[in-house]
């Protein structure tokens, strides 16, 4: 997307030079930064074994979500010649999308995060507000 605002060209002047796009990419590498650090963090964690959870939960959250606030910002820069087959962003954006639900949707491990901060497991309901009529039917079978 760098390379692209650098090169295309809007009212005579490379798209590169209006704040609005510099302020989308600087939030851009700012975001990746951030994703970056926080997966570092987790490797790092892991030693010789497995990472702690809470970090990996973290990372994996924020880094899936940042995937597709950047790949969509990417994709507003190019306009639609990015959304093209040929176009690599294309299959980007199609991936990012799935990294939130691979390895653990992020309610999911929204879940386990503030499990770990209140120190406590949180219940898990297939609805997500509460004992669903099913649940709560075999509960009173028991």
């Amino acid at each position: 997307a760098l390379e692209h605002v650098k090169e295309r060209q809007q009212f005579g002047r490379p798209i590169a030079e209006f704040q609005g796009l510099q302020w989308m990419l600087a939030d851009m590498s700012t975001q990746i930064s951030a994703a970056q650090g926080l997966i570092y963090r987790a490797a790092a964690s892991a030693g010789d074994g497995f990472p702690d959870m809470e970090l990996a939960a973290k990372a994996k959250i924020f880094t899936a979500e940042m995937a597709i606030r950047v790949t969509n910002d990417a994709l507003q820069l190019f306009g639609a010649a990015g959304y093209g087959r040929d176009m690599p962003l294309e299959r980007m954006v199609r991936d990012a999308r799935m990294f939130t639900i691979g390895g653990g949707t992020a309610q999911v491990l929204r879940t386990l995060v503030a499990s770990r901060e209140m120190g406590r497991k949180l219940p898990q309901t297939r609805d997500g507000y509460g004992t669903d009529a099913r649940s709560a039917a075999l509960q009173a079978a028991e």
